[in-house]
C-alpha cells in the first residue's frame, strides 16, 4: 500500500529506457513464467499505480506466453481505492487469465474500462480467436462507485462503430478478426453499484467487414515467424449485430447509475435461462428494462427460473416491455415495483406468472386478481387501495394521512397496516378533513356504493359507516406527530374495524387517545392491545362531546375478545376511559400496567373482567380480589 513512484504492479516487458517504476517485471528474451502459484491479486489505496499490467513497447510478450503457466491461477482479482487506474487490462492479456473467477473493483475514481486495448501498439500481429474461449470461469462481478466508468469492454478483434471494440488497430486492412465477445458473457452474479458514467451494461457491439463480402480469421505463427495467414470464414453482411450471450447470468443487481435507460435488448432475453434475480434500483434515466428493437419477432419470451423481480426508485420507468410480444414467468414468486411513478404497463403484451400470489408496491402488498400486468383507468389502478393487501409505510416525510378520505371506501381487501418512521404524520385515516372541505363521503358512497348496489340514494343514512372488513392488524411506529388514528364520528363519518385483531402502539409523542367511543362496538374482535412510550396520552377510549351532554342511561360497552392489554410508559395516562359507561371484558386474560404514574382510575363506570386474577404492574404481579377500579384505588392509598 502507498509505494511513491510505483507506477505498475505487472511490467510485461521491461527496457533501460522505461522510466516508471514497477513491482514485478519481466523481459522478452527470458520468457519466464509470471507467477504461476499466484490465486488472489488484492490491490487498495495505491494512488500512484496507474497500470495493474503494463507494456512498455508491444505486447508480442503477452503472444509468447499465452500457452505457458503465467498467471493462470489467478482466481480473484480486488481492487479498491486505486484511482489513476484507467483500466484493469488488456484483451490479450485476458487469454492468460483462464481460471479467473471474480473481479471486485470500488471506489476506483480514474477506471473508465475494465478491459480496454488504449496501449496495445503490436499493429501488425494478432491471432486466432475462434479457438480462444475468454473468462470461462468469471462468475463473479462487482463494481462500485466507479463514477467514471464508462464501458466493462468487449469484442476482441472486432471493428465497432460505438468504439466499444477491445482491438481493431491494425496496419493490414485486408485482416479483420471477428469474434465478439463480453466480459459479462460467463458471469453468474452482476452487482454494479454507483456508476453514473455508465450509458449500457451489456454492450451490443456492430462489427464491420473490411474484407467487402466475407468475414476472415487470422493466425500467426507463434514461434518467431510474423506471417499472416488469412483465411475465408463465413460469407456474411457488411454488419454483423453482436447479441451478448449471458448463458450463466443468475442474480444481476444495478444501483444508481444514472445513464442507464435500458438493461437488455430484446434479442439478449433467448439467452437469460438462468436468471433467477433481478433488482434495479434508483436509475434516474431508466426507461424500460428491456429495449424493444426494430426486427423483433412476436414470439413468447420466457423466463423459465426467474423467482425475483425488484424496480424501486426510477422516476422514469415506463414499462418492463413495451413491445407486443408475451411473457412467461413460470417461478416468478415476488415482485416489488416501488416508486416509479411514470409506470402506466408492466408488459403491453400478456404476461403468465401462475406462482406469483401478490405485488408489493409503494403502498405495501396487493392481490393480483387482474394478473401480473395492468392497465390505468380513470377510477382504477391495479396497484391502487382497491386491491390493497397489506399496507406499509415507512420512513416517508411531508405525508399527513396513510389513507386519504376518498380510498376510505376502498379498503375491502386491506389485513394489514404497518406504519413507520413518518416524522409528519398527523391521522391514520383521513375522516374530519374530508368534512371540512366539502368533500363528504355520503357523496362517495352515493356515487360509488350506492350506484354498484342499486340503493336509492334517498335512503341513504346521514351517518356513513365506513367499514374495512378485513382489517386485522395496525402496528403504529415511531410517528412523533400522529394525533389521531381516526377523528371522532361528530360530522357522520364512524370507521367500523368488525375484524381488527391486534393493535399495537410505540412512541407516538402526540397521540392523546386511540378510540373515540362510538368505535368501541365494532372492537369485537379485538384481541391484543398494546400501546407504549406514548407521553401524551391521557385515555385509550375517548368520550365524544355528544356522550358528554347526553343525558342518555349509562350504557355497557363490551369488548368481547380482548384477552391482553398491555400499557407500558405512558406519563399521562390516566385511565383507560374516564367516561360513565360500565365495560365488560370477559375474555381478558392478561393486563400490565407499568410505569402509568397518573392513572388513577381504570374507568369510572363499573369494569367486569371475569377471566382475570393477575395484574403485572411495576410493583410486580399483584392478585386482584375485587375489580380493577378497586385494585388501582389500594394502591394509591398504598403509595400516598
Amino acid at each position: 500500500m502507498g509505494y511513491v513512484g510505483v507506477d505498475a504492479v505487472f511490467e510485461m516487458e521491461s527496457s533501460p529506457a522505461a522510466g516508471g517504476r514497477e513491482l514485478v517485471t519481466t523481459t522478452n528474451n527470458q520468457q519466464p513464467l509470471l507467477l504461476p502459484n499466484l490465486q488472489y491479486l488484492e490491490l487498495q489505496y495505491m494512488d500512484s499505480i496507474s497500470h495493474v499490467w503494463k507494456c512498455s513497447s508491444n505486447w508480442k510478450t503477452i503472444l509468447i506466453l499465452q500457452n505457458q503457466s503465467s498467471f493462470q491461477n489467478i482466481t480473484t482479482i480486488q481492487i479498491w481505492d486505486c484511482n489513476r487506474i484507467k483500466y484493469l487490462f488488456s484483451p490479450l492479456m485476458a487469454k492468460l487469465l483462464l481460471n479467473l473467477k471474480k473481479i471486485d473493483i470500488g471506489w476506483c475514481e480514474g477506471m473508465e474500462e475494465v478491459v480496454s486495448n488504449r496501449d496495445d501498439k503490436d499493429e501488425e500481429m494478432t491471432t486466432t480467436y475462434t479457438t480462444t474461449t475468454f473468462f470461462p470461469h468469471l462468475h463473479s462481478l462487482s463494481f462500485n462507485g466507479l463514477r467514471n466508468l464508462k464501458r466493462f469492454g468487449g469484442g476482441v478483434g472486432a471493428k465497432s462503430s460505438t468504439g466499444f471494440t477491445t482491438h481493431d488497430q491494425f496496419k493490414s486492412s485486408h485482416v479483420t478478426t471477428i469474434v465478439p465477445w463480453s466480459l459479462c458473457q460467463y458471469s453468474r452474479d452482476i452487482l454494479i453499484d454507483d456508476c453514473n458514467s455508465l450509458m449500457e451494461v451489456f454492450e451490443t457491439m456492430w462489427v464491420n467487414n473490411n474484407s467487402g463480402g466475407g468475414i476472415t480469421s487470422t493466425s500467426i505463427d507463434e514461434g518467431q515467424s510474423d506471417t499472416h495467414n488469412t483465411s475465408l470464414v463465413i460469407p456474411r453482411p457488411e454488419n454483423i449485430n453482436y447479441v451478448p450471450r449471458l448463458v450463466n447470468l443468475k442474480k444481476l443487481v444495478i444501483k444508481s447509475c444514472n445513464l442507464l435507460k435500458h438493461v437488455f435488448t430484446f434479442s439478449t432475453l433467448g439467452s437469460l435461462k438462468q436468471l433467477e434475480e433481478l433488482m434495479i434500483n434508483k436509475c434516474k434515466a431508466m426507461e424500460v428494462i428491456v429495449k424493444k428493437e426494430n426486427e423483433e419477432q412476436r414470439n413468447v419470451v420466457d423466463f423459465p427460473r426467474l423467482k425475483s423481480l425488484e424496480l424501486e426508485d426510477l422516476p422514469n420507468l415506463n414499462g418492463f416491455f413495451l413491445g407486443m410480444n408475451d411473457f412467461k414467468w413460470p417461478l416468478l414468486e415476488k415482485v416489488m415495483i416501488r416508486n416509479c411513478p411514470k409506470m402506466t404497463v408492466f408488459t403491453s403484451g400478456q404476461s403468465t406468472a401462475k406462482k406469483l400470489e401478490y405485488m408489493h408496491t409503494s403502498l405495501g402488498k396487493h392481490s393480483l386478481e387482474c394478473g401480473l400486468n395492468f392497465h390505468v383507468t380513470r377510477n382504477f389502478h391495479q396497484w391502487s387501495f382497491h386491491n390493497l393487501i397489506e399496507l406499509h409505510m415507512e420512513g416517508k416525510s411531508d405525508v399527513k394521512y396513510v389513507i386519504p378520505f376518498n380510498e376510505l371506501l376502498h379498503l375491502k381487501k386491506l389485513v394489514r397496516i404497518k406504519v413507520a418512521g413518518c416524522r409528519d404524520l398527523e391521522e391514520v385515516f383521513q375522516v374530519e378533513e374530508a368534512m371540512e372541505e366539502g368533500l363528504g363521503l355520503e357523496l362517495l358512497f352515493r356515487e360509488e356504493e350506492v350506484a354498484m348496489k342499486g340503493i336509492n340514494s334517498d335512503l341513504v343514512k346521514s351517518e356513513t359507516v365506513v367499514e374495512i372488513p378485513n382489517l386485522m392488524h395496525v402496528e403504529l411506529q415511531n410517528l412523533l406527530s400522529l394525533k389521531y388514528i381516526s377523528r371522532s364520528n361528530h360530522h357522520g363519518i364512524l370507521l367500523k374495524f368488525s375484524n381488527l385483531t391486534t393493535l399495537s402502539i410505540h412512541n407516538c409523542y402526540s397521540l392523546e387517545h386511540v378510540f373515540a367511543s362510538s368505535m368501541v362496538g365494532s372492537l369485537q374482535q379485538l384481541q391484543d392491545l398494546h400501546i407504549s412510550d406514548c407521553p401524551k396520552m391521557k385515555v385509550i377510549i375517548k368520550v365524544e362531546e355528544e356522550e358528554e351532554e347526553s343525558e342518555c342511561d349509562v350504557t355497557v360497552k363490551e369488548i368481547e375478545c380482548l384477552k391482553s392489554m398491555r400499557l407500558e410508559r405512558l406519563n399521562a395516562l390516566e385511565g383507560f376511559c374516564l367516561g360513565e359507561d360500565n365495560f365488560s371484558l370477559p375474555s381478558l386474560e392478561t393486563l400490565e400496567i407499568k410505569e402509568c404514574p397518573k392513572i388513577t382510575i381504570f374507568s369510572k363506570g363499573h369494569v367486569a373482567t371475569p377471566t382475570l386474577n393477575v395484574i403485572d404492574t411495576s410493583f410486580g404481579r399483584c392478585y386482584i380480589r375485587e375489580d380493577i377500579n378497586h385494585f388501582i384505588k389500594t394502591k394509591l392509598d398504598e403509595v400516598t
